[in-house]
């Protein structure tokens, strides 16, 4: 048996994968219910002083809770894993019940019923379930973990199929105690075999496959891994064909290259069958719809914002010698270089192969950049960057070309930042990782940040990072 796979038999009370994913939607459920009935007894009461249409409420967030849990059941995101995972989801988490607000918002505008409530009680229902539903997230997570420490979260029971060599390499990259399967038992196929050819060969893995069949039956297998390589045909099909009498799933191994690639499938190429292991950051219609968004948006910016646009140019140019607009080289959508605009904030201009990152408290720094700065008023004539179709209002954020140079050999996938529009403002930026990235250590956690916006981006996504770019203290962080 591999070393770090424990093999003692389940918990009799133990919860198995959909057993967690249905205690969690049921408590989810059954939360924003009562938050519902909650908020609106309490909203009534205070401003009219009884406890109102309480089966109203009653209704209304049951309707809330289905559309809030829905989308985790269509990507089966309410299993173990997701609240055994490294980091809390709280972001997707308040993603989707922003979501769920606005398809309420859409079938209370088509069905007229949008004076039937408060606005001031949606409201306080919306943060109150926001609030709730991150504090069950986390309490989620460590009931989750106890259960797992404790043997009460039943692990999914996995059969191996390879060569010795294949197993042990499997077991030293794969064991873990933490982990929520475990290898139940092996079907070791000799590397003497697979030298073999024709019908000797056949006949040979034949035998071993049906004794592996009778053991994975007796073992009460759920999962087949499949280590062989890819290049083995005749043991791949054999093993398919063969396990395919047992009601389990039949998994090839893809190896550690492929766990770095998240939706993987096979694809038709023309006539060509192909593993795609990356697709493009926006669908066509994704990509359309994005631009739309950008376009109004900074249109309508620039028309409401020319007066501040007026008064921040003359506080300039009273306060220090030099252009109104800094111009810098950065790179945007596939590494194609665009000038910048920024409202000048510093005595210098670099664009050059050397470009010195500002730090707290830098003397380059103007009074009134000083304030520009801390505000992110100096980012605004990047409006001007959007309509040109160079940048997004929500992307990751552009760098120097020379930062770009230096960080692209020192952090892994940074390049991958730009296959979509830099933007103004950005998921990273949000959670506080801005200013000076005088480290690879903060570099690396920006494009963690930026990469899970690539993979994760919806126009919702964009609107909560917009949303959080005004009000959350930390987008105001480490402004320098």
């Amino acid at each position: 048996m591999p070393r770090g796979f424990t093999t003692a038999p389940d918990n009799l009370w133990s919860l198995d994968s959909a057993g967690v994913s249905v205690v969690a939607g049921s408590v989810t459920v059954a939360s924003v219910v009562l938050v519902c009935l909650a908020t609106g007894i309490g909203y009534h009461v205070w401003a009219y002083g009884d406890v109102g249409p309480y089966q109203s409420y009653l209704a209304l967030g049951l309707l809330v809770a289905f559309l809030n849990v829905l989308p985790f059941v269509f990507r089966n995101e309410l299993g173990p894993e997701r609240y055994l995972s490294s980091q809390p989801k709280i972001g997707r988490t308040v993603l989707i019940w922003t979501w769920a607000f606005f398809a309420l918002a859409v079938i209370a505008f088509l069905t007229k019923t949008t004076a039937a409530f408060s606005r001031g009680w949606l409201m306080l229902f919306y943060v109150s379930g926001a609030f709730g539903l991150v504090l069950l997230e986390l309490a989620m997570r460590s009931a989750i973990r106890a259960a797992l420490t404790g043997g009460r979260l039943a692990k999914k029971r996995l059969m191996l199929i390879g060569t010795p060599d294949e197993i042990q390499q499997f077991d030293e990259l794969h064991s873990s105690a933490g982990s929520t399967v475990r290898v139940v038992c092996e079907a070791v196929i000799p590397a003497s075999i697979l030298g073999l050819e024709g019908t000797a060969q056949l006949t040979q893995l034949q035998e071993h496959m049906d004794r592996a069949v009778a053991s994975a039956r007796s073992h009460r297998v759920d999962s087949v891994i499949l280590l062989s390589d890819w290049s083995a045909a005749r043991v791949v099909d054999l093993s398919v064909a063969t396990f395919s009498q047992l009601p389990v799933s039949i998994h090839l191994y893809a190896g550690r290259l492929a766990e770095r690639f998240r939706g993987l499938r096979i694809e038709h190429v023309g006539p060509i069958a192909a593993l795609a292991l990356t697709e493009p950051p926006l669908a066509p219609m994704q990509a359309f719809a994005k631009r739309t968004f950008d376009i109004v948006v900074a249109g309508t910016a620039l028309l409401l914002l020319s007066p501040l646009f007026s008064v921040i140019a003359l506080l300039i140019k009273y306060d220090s010698q030099g252009p109104v607009i800094f111009c810098q080289r950065r790179r945007g959508y596939n590494q194609r270089e665009f000038c910048i605009y920024k409202f000048r904030s510093m005595t210098v201009q670099e664009d050059g192969d050397v470009v010195t990152q500002v730090r707290r408290n830098d003397p380059r720094v103007t009074r009134v950049g000083a304030l520009l700065r801390r505000y992110n008023l100096d980012e605004l004539p990047q409006l001007l960057n959007v309509l040109q179709g160079q940048m997004s209002i929500v992307g990751p954020r552009p760098h120097a070309v020379a930062h770009d140079r230096m960080f692209e050999k020192r952090i892994e996938m940074y390049p991958r930042r730009l296959n979509v529009r830099p933007g103004i403002t950005g998921w990273a930026q949000v959670h506080g990782h801005r200013g000076e990235t005088d480290t690879d250590y903060k570099m690396a956690a920006r494009v963690e940040h930026d990469l899970y916006y690539i993979d994760n981006w919806s126009l919702l996504l964009d609107l909560y990072i917009m949303l959080l770019t005004v009000v959350s203290p930390k987008t105001y962080r480490n402004a320098v």
